[in-house]
């Protein structure tokens, strides 16, 4: 009797035992896959968002980067016709653009000047521009033209900075985005029109899906995600890749509109927006936990197993995610620390000035020339802070031809001669007068060398000394920059190319990021980088680049 009560109980332990392992499991199986569907739905809103901040600051590219320009304000004090070679560089960057148009003075239809993308010209132009090797036509419309000026005359009297609407030519809709500049503070006086011409229907066709590509391949969408933009009826309009979305889904929506309504503090009318959405539906962290989960109900081993393994990866992502915010809130603070500084400088000079604080022309020169150099220097951070946005940004652009060496290197000694002359630095240029010219973008060699020649300025120890030199051979150029600074420890010369990292032994200030554009500058060029470095010592950057053929001209555009 004995016997059978504890075997019964033994039996209905073991029962017990196997039904609670089976709960347990469930439970467990039953997390792990509610986790792994969450996981997936804020990997689809991340992507959802990615995209949803690459199209709106692509379309408002051409309004706040080319129309409100320095260089655009000094085109437009010139001639009209000096633009060309501006809507050049603003058509390889910017796709959408069919056509620019300027003026300037009391308009008339005849006098507007219209600057066309040669191989996709309006559907108003009665010109041929296929055979055209320059990228931009430029013609005059007069009947286009008069509805242009009445439109924008309207706004103009109500002194509105820009002037967007939209207009309808054989058939086609336009939007039309123009800054208006002013003679006078009050806005009474217009005295030229700088603007630009989109084809809606070319946009609706054309425009998103390669953008959307390009947002897939840069977040790794394509492993599971479906991305679709729908229009304003919601009718499709894209979807990459091309299949049925399913699951959990993730909206954003965004105005067709190519401007930017917070800068110009003016809007379109507008109807519907447009839709993204990005369904997790074939995630295969969400597939796995499935598969896993039916599994781990017959066999509760695998089950343990799979709950480890999901704990183990958790944790990676964790400490992966806490690494990542830390690296991103050091660079804020880093970056923000170097905008003060100047901005700091600017402005207390710029107030004695306003003040009328400072007696006699020389001394106030003396401020100006401060007020010039700490204007440089934050010039400097900008541009390295837009280069690592290009980085990472679906629009970049590089336009390829031959480059003289010397120009760039005068026109980067040029930059720094208050630095070398307030720190006393002392410069060597070795440079043999018959050095080819390189192939690659003038922009990006300047800022390339910016940041070698100030990073060897700001880890320098004194007296500073700084070293540039080149030479060919092979049809390579090799250029290096030289330093007698504190060095880079022999552990840190492998990861001080990468973003946001900066050698142990640096002092403090700089935005980690120069030595990582320099890198993807020199790599896009089709060139390799080298570093050598000993502590106490200095530092030599050596580049190496391919050198223009002989005769050969052209342009790429994009990478």
């Amino acid at each position: 009797m004995k016997r059978k009560l504890f075997g019964g109980a033994l039996i209905v332990g073991v029962l017990g035992a196997i039904a609670a392992l089976t709960w347990f499991g469930y439970r467990a199986v039953r997390g792990w896959r509610d986790s792994a569907a969450q996981l997936a739905g804020r990997r689809a809103a991340e992507t959802a968002s990615l995209l949803l901040t690459a199209i709106t600051r692509d379309m408002r590219g051409v309004q706040t980067v080319v129309l409100s320009s320095p260089r655009a304000d000094q085109f437009m004090l010139d001639a009209p016709s000096d633009v060309r070679a501006f809507a050049a560089s603003a058509f390889a960057r910017y796709p959408y653009p069919e056509s620019f148009f300027a003026w300037r003075g009391e308009p008339s239809p005849e006098s507007v000047i219209f600057f066309d993308r040669a191989e996709r010209p309006p559907v108003w132009a009665d010109h041929n521009t296929g055979t055209s090797r320059f990228p931009v036509a430029v013609a005059s419309y007069p009947s286009v033209a008069k509805t242009l000026i009445d439109r924008i005359r309207a706004d103009a009297r109500e002194s509105r900075p820009f002037s967007m609407f939209e207009i309808a030519q054989n058939g086609v809709r336009y939007q039309i985005v123009a800054r208006l500049m002013y003679g006078d503070a009050l806005r009474e006086n217009l005295q030229s029109v700088f603007g630009f011409t989109v084809n809606l229907d070319w946009v609706r066709g054309n425009y998103f899906g390669e953008l959307t590509r390009q947002v897939a391949r840069i977040n790794n969408a394509g492993q599971g995600l479906v991305l679709q933009i729908f229009d304003d009826r919601g009718h499709p309009v894209v979807s990459v890749p091309r299949a049925v979305a399913h699951g959990p889904t993730v909206s954003r929506t965004f105005l067709l509109q190519f401007v930017d309504p917070v800068a110009t503090q003016h809007t379109l009318p507008h109807g519907p927006p447009w839709r993204i959405d990005v369904s997790a539906g074939d995630d295969p962290t969400l597939a796995a936990a499935i598969r896993g989960g039916s599994r781990t109900l017959f066999l509760v081993a695998i089950a343990a197993g799979a709950l480890a393994l999901g704990l183990v990866l958790a944790y990676r992502a964790m400490r992966a995610g806490v690494q990542l915010a830390e690296l991103r809130s050091d660079f804020v603070s880093t970056v923000t620390h170097e905008l003060k500084t100047p901005i700091a400088s600017i402005r207390a000079m710029g107030d004695t000035l306003a003040r009328n604080r400072i007696a006699g022309a020389e001394a106030r020169g003396e401020y100006a020339q401060m007020i010039v150099q700490e204007s440089k220097r934050l010039t400097r951070l900008v541009d390295n802070l837009l280069a690592y946005s290009r980085i990472t940004d679906v629009t970049e652009v590089y336009s390829f031809e031959p480059v003289g060496l010397h120009g760039v290197v005068e026109e980067v000694l040029q930059e720094f001669s208050p630095q070398f002359a307030e720190q006393k630095v002392e410069v060597e240029v070795n440079i043999a007068a018959d050095l080819p010219p390189l192939r690659g973008d003038r922009t990006a060699l300047l800022l390339m060398l910016e940041n070698l020649v100030d990073n060897a300025i700001r880890y320098s120890a004194a007296p500073k000394w700084i070293g540039l030199s080149a030479s060919v051979k092979s049809n390579m150029c090799t250029i290096e920059v030289r330093d007698r600074g504190v060095g880079i420890p022999e552990r840190d010369i492998g990861r001080v190319t990468r973003r946001f990292q900066r050698g142990r032994r640096a002092p403090s200030g700089g935005s980690g990021l120069g030595l990582a554009i320099v890198s993807r500058i020199v790599a896009d060029h089709r060139g390799t980088l080298q570093i050598e470095s000993a502590i106490g010592e200095g530092t030599t950057v050596r580049i190496t680049l391919p050198v223009a053929e002989e005769g050969h001209e052209e342009a790429d555009y994009g990478r």
